[in-house]
């Protein structure tokens, strides 16, 4: 912060400093384990969006499916089951198709907080010029949030990886590439899976959340 006032010229007075506040936005991270009893919610469910730390609209909109699961299980009385009713909670916050979008966010947050200014400039103006409920919608990243659909199922990001890629300076697709190429080969197919689901799942579950993601 103190650079960057200096770089536009602001100046002030060491003595109206009356604190400094320590931030860290955990981006990113494991998924909840979705064996135990306790059901996480929010920030402890990591529906903090991993590329740009929105958490709180994605927090309301993920609570109502939690609640609703919950309450279909309480409502069987004597039948109520705990592990069941943690298990539909479970499966309403984190069901394939968040993850699959969750996967694709997370590759777009490594990559942006590996690049220098230069790099951040041209996919920023690339990413920007694309239709407002696209990047919001991306910026949104949860079902029933405005602009989701833009992103919600494999073929809306292949349709949103071609789009902004088109808009990209030369330097910016070669590093995208090259960063696509060193990520795919840290942390196996989680991004191409994320875009190539039907390829990927013909037959098969989906991909678990990478351990270090």
């Amino acid at each position: 912060l103190i650079k960057r006032l200096a770089f536009h010229g602001i100046t002030y007075g060491e003595a109206s400093v009356r604190e400094e506040e320590y931030c860290y936005i955990p981006m990113g991270g494991q998924l909840p384990d979705r064996t135990q009893r306790v059901v996480p919610i929010g920030g402890a469910a990591n529906t903090v969006h991993p590329a740009t730390g929105y958490q709180l609209c994605r927090m309301l909109a993920s609570s109502t499916g939690v609640a609703a699961a919950l309450s279909a299980e309480l409502s069987k009385g004597d039948g109520f089951d705990p592990d069941a009713a943690a298990a539909a909670a479970h499966a309403s916050l984190w069901p394939a198709s968040n993850r699959l979008q969750r996967d694709f966010a997370v590759f777009g947050g490594e990559f942006l907080g590996s690049q220098p200014v230069e790099i951040l400039r041209g996919f920023f103006g690339a990413f920007f010029a694309l239709e407002q409920p696209v990047w919001g919608g991306f910026l949104a990243g949860w079902p029933g949030l405005p602009g989701n659909e833009n992103h919600a199922t494999w073929l809306a990001r292949v349709r949103f990886g071609i789009t902004i890629a088109l808009k990209f300076p030369p330097k910016v697709a070669a590093t995208f590439v090259a960063y696509l190429a060193a990520f795919t080969a840290a942390y196996g197919p989680l991004i191409l899976k994320s875009i190539f689901t039907p390829v990927f799942e013909i037959g098969v579950g989906p991909p678990p959340p990478h351990p270090r993601l």
